[in-house]
C-alpha cells in the first residue's frame, strides 16, 4: 500500500508541474518572433536539469539545442516552439490571454496548445525520472520562429547540429505539435506531405478591347495555362499519406479597366505532394508546359517543403502503447494536414512524429486546453522518455508501478 501511494504521489505530482509549468510559459508574451523572456527561462529551467545548452541565433532569432547525456544508447529528441501568433481581440477572450487562467477544467492562453503545453510537458516528464536515466541521451530543439515564415528557426537549428556532424542528430524526434483532434491521443502525425508554391506572371500587350489585333491578352494566354495545370491527373495517395493536389491561390490582371486588355497577369498556386513526387520533378512538368505554350513569362518558386514518412515502426509502436496505456486510445496514424517543423528534422538518420495536445481551437480566440489532457500528455511523454533513458528492468518496475497508479 506504501508503495502504491508513493505512485500516486508522484502522479500528482508530475500533473501538478505540467500545469503550472505551462501557465508560467503562456504568461510570457512570445509573439513571432519575440520570446519576451521566455527563452532565458526555459535555458536557466533546462541548465538546472543538468541539459547542456546552446544558443543559435539567426536574423535576431534566438533558437536552443539542448542535450544531457546519460551513457550509451540512441538520442531521443523534443522539438517545440515558444513563438505564438497574436491574440487577436482581446474583448473576445474571457480570460485575458497570457493570464494562463483556469476555469472550469480549462487553462485559457494564447499558445497553451500550440504549443506551449506540450514544451511543459516534456520537461515536467524529464525531471520526473531525471535520477533514473542510465542510458541514452535527451536533446531539446527549441526555436522562436515557427509561426511566421520559419525561416530561421528550426531550419537553423538543424543546419548546426549538421556541421558538427552526423553524430550530433538525433536518431528519433517527437515534435510536440497540437495532433490531436477530438480527444487526446486520437490522432499521431507520422509524416507530412510536401508543399511547393508558385508565381508565375504571363505578359502580353496591353490595348484597347475595340482592338484586339493591336494587344495581345495575358489573361487569355494565363486561361490556356491554367487549363493544362488543372487537367493534369495526380496520384491519389496510400493509407498512410493523402494524394497530390494543386490548387489556384491567387488570379489577377491588374487594376480592373472595362476598355482596356489586359497586358500582364499574374496566377499564384500550391502543389500539396506525396512522397510519390519531388520538388524537382513538379518544377520540371510546370517548366515543359510553359515551354509548350510558349509563353512570355517570370516565375518565381517559394517556401518548398519536403515531404517526409516515418518509417520507425517500433517508434511509432512506442508511442502507441503509451497513449494506450495512459488514455486508453488507440491513435489513428496519418500525415494529413499543412507542414511542420518536422519537415527540417527528418531525414534518413532522423525519424519524426508530431503529437501534442488537442487543435480544435489553436489559433483562435480562446484558445485553450482541458488541464487533464495536460496531465495525461506528461505521463504519455514519461513513458516514452523511459523507454529510452532507463535500463531494462528499471523500466519494467517503473512503467508497472505508473500504471497501476494511473489505473
Amino acid at each position: 500500500m506504501q508503495v502504491a501511494g508513493t505512485a500516486l504521489k508522484r502522479c500528482a505530482i508530475l500533473s501538478e508541474q505540467a500545469i503550472a509549468l505551462t501557465q508560467k510559459l503562456v504568461r510570457y508574451k512570445s509573439i513571432t518572433p519575440d520570446d519576451a523572456g521566455s527563452f532565458c527561462f526555459l535555458v536557466r529551467k533546462l541548465q538546472s536539469l543538468g541539459f547542456d545548452c546552446h544558443e543559435v541565433t539567426r536574423q535576431g532569432v534566438r533558437n536552443l539545442v539542448a542535450k544531457r547525456v546519460f551513457g550509451p544508447g540512441e538520442t531521443l529528441a523534443f522539438a517545440g516552439h515558444l513563438d505564438v501568433v497574436p491574440p487577436g481581440p482581446m474583448e473576445l477572450w474571457q480570460s485575458p490571454p497570457f493570464a494562463a487562467n483556469i476555469q472550469d477544467g480549462r487553462l485559457y492562453g494564447r499558445g497553451v496548445a500550440d504549443m506551449k503545453g506540450a514544451i511543459a510537458c516534456f520537461i515536467a516528464a524529464v525531471e520526473s525520472i531525471l535520477a533514473q536515466c542510465t542510458r541514452g541521451s535527451l536533446m531539446f530543439l527549441i526555436t522562436c520562429d515557427e509561426e511566421g515564415e520559419a525561416e530561421h528557426g528550426t531550419v537553423a537549428l538543424m543546419s548546426y547540429l549538421k556541421q558538427q556532424g552526423v553524430d550530433h542528430l538525433p536518431d528519433y524526434c517527437l515534435v510536440g505539435e497540437p495532433s490531436s483532434r477530438k480527444t487526446l491521443g486520437d490522432v499521431l502525425k507520422i509524416g507530412r506531405r510536401g508543399s511547393l508554391s508558385a508565381h508565375i506572371r504571363v505578359y502580353g500587350r496591353q490595348g484597347h478591347v475595340a482592338y484586339p489585333h493591336n494587344c495581345d491578352n495575358a489573361t487569355h494566354h494565363t486561361a490556356r495555362l491554367l487549363q493544362r495545370l488543372l487537367a493534369l491527373e495526380w496520384d491519389k495517395g496510400t493509407a498512410q499519406m493523402p494524394g497530390t493536389t494543386f490548387q489556384v491561390t491567387q488570379l489577377n490582371s491588374g487594376e480592373f479597366v472595362d476598355n482596356v486588355v489586359p497586358g500582364a497577369c499574374d496566377v499564384c498556386f500550391n502543389f500539396r505532394y506525396s512522397s510519390r513526387f519531388n520538388e524537382a520533378e513538379l518544377k520540371r512538368m510546370i517548366d515543359d508546359i510553359l515551354l509548350d505554350l510558349d509563353l512570355n513569362y517570370d516565375i518565381e518558386w517559394q517556401r518548398p517543403c519536403a515531404p517526409y514518412f516515418n518509417q520507425a515502426d517500433e517508434f511509432v509502436a512506442l508511442i502507441c502503447n503509451a497513449i494506450e496505456a495512459v488514455v486508453d486510445q488507440v491513435p489513428v496514424l496519418t500525415t494529413d494536414g499543412g507542414t511542420s517543423d518536422g519537415r527540417f528534422i527528418a531525414s534518413s538518420h532522423t525519424q519524426v512524429i508530431e503529437f501534442g495536445l488537442r487543435n480544435d481551437n489553436i489559433h483562435q480566440v480562446n484558445e485553450s486546453a482541458d488541464v487533464q489532457d495536460i496531465a495525461d500528455l506528461a505521463h504519455i511523454y514519461q513513458l516514452v522518455i523511459q523507454a529510452f533513458c532507463l535500463d531494462p528492468q528499471r523500466l519494467m518496475d517503473a512503467q508497472v508501478e505508473q500504471l497501476e497508479a494511473l489505473t
